[in-house]
């Protein structure tokens, strides 16, 4: 019984709000000795300058940054010139890992369809053999079935390509 009351009187104690000693300070510090003192050619100095206008005429700038725009305006316009990218489509006749049998496709298609000039292409890690480029859907589809019969894993797929401007 006795250790719960010294508990007790423990938390109590414990829990006793304190006062600060000096509830009323006044202190206080002038520190203006320390700034640094403004002349009166100064002071108006600084006046004058917060009313100043400014008188000049507005001259526009000779811009660099337009010159600059221009630039890659030519320069993108001469791109144009040379041709356009488009959407359209391309037979694939052979996709594997193989530069031999890449080859072969190649000259097999040359017999068969010379005029579409198929191309062997690498994009690691597989050869391509890709023919034609059209831009018709109706077209491609028509020269696709004939290749199907020669080749009959060819595929149509969708590309874009430049054209060339003649």
């Amino acid at each position: 019984m006795r250790a719960y009351r010294l508990i007790i009187l423990l938390l109590l104690a414990a829990c006793k709000a304190t006062t600060p000693s000096s509830s009323t300070s006044s202190y206080s510090e002038d520190l203006g000795v320390h700034r640094p003192e403004m002349s009166s050619s100064d002071k108006e100095a600084e006046d004058s300058n917060a009313q100043e206008v400014q008188t000049e005429p507005y001259t526009p700038l000779t811009g660099h940054i337009r010159q600059e725009l221009d630039s890659i305006s030519k320069v993108a316009f001469e791109a144009n010139k040379e041709g356009r990218y488009v959407d359209g489509f391309v037979i694939q006749v052979y996709s594997g890992n193989s530069r031999e049998a890449a080859n072969l496709a190649r000259s097999k298609m040359y017999e068969f369809f010379a005029d579409l000039e198929p191309k062997v292409s690498y994009r690691q890690p597989n050869f391509r053999v890709k023919a034609g480029k059209f831009t018709d859907r109706l077209k491609a589809n028509r020269v696709h079935q004939q290749v199907k019969e020669e080749f009959p894993r060819a595929l149509l797929l969708p590309e874009r390509f430049l054209v060339k401007y003649e």
